[in-house]
């Protein structure tokens, strides 16, 4: 994917995954690249195909296709209190995390690969913790450049 857009999150607690992702939904649609149906989208896929990844420090990676993406775009949830998100690899099971990488990609060919850059830098420990750290813009500046 050559461009793409990408948001920065920070929050200090919600109360489920579906607000975390209602949050990153939120500010893709306010920036315009996406409509609400992708909100929707995200969550219903969620309740369904869980994306908790329990990594060394465990993420999440919400992602619907739909319609509603004008812009390929990712949204980095930052936040200081941990929330649950069943796990990708076991939906009975889940993980507490602090960053959620919320995908609008057009095109699944496109989805996938850029999944399989996400997915290896979210294995890499120093990377991770890289993102828990600094200002938002600092922690979107340092995706950008490992993920482009």
């Amino acid at each position: 994917m050559s461009k793409q857009n990408f948001i920065g999150v920070e929050h200090h607690a919600v109360k489920d995954a579906a607000e975390a992702i209602r949050l990153c939904g939120e500010a893709l649609v306010a920036k315009g690249y996406t409509d609400e149906s992708f909100i929707a989208g995200c969550i219903e896929r969620e309740a369904e195909y869980p994306t908790g990844l329990p990594s060394v420090v465990p993420v999440a990676i919400p992602h619907c296709q739909c319609d509603g993406i004008k812009e390929s775009s990712i949204c980095v949830l930052r936040l200081t209190e941990p929330v649950k998100f069943y796990r990708m690899d076991d939906a009975s099971e889940h993980v507490e995390t602090k960053l959620v990488f919320n995908l609008a990609i057009r095109g699944a060919d496109a989805q996938l690969s850029f999944l399989q850059k996400l997915m290896a830098f979210v294995m890499d420990e120093e990377k991770v913790r890289t993102c828990e750290t600094g200002s938002v813009e600092e922690m979107l500046q340092f995706v950008r450049e490992n993920l482009l």
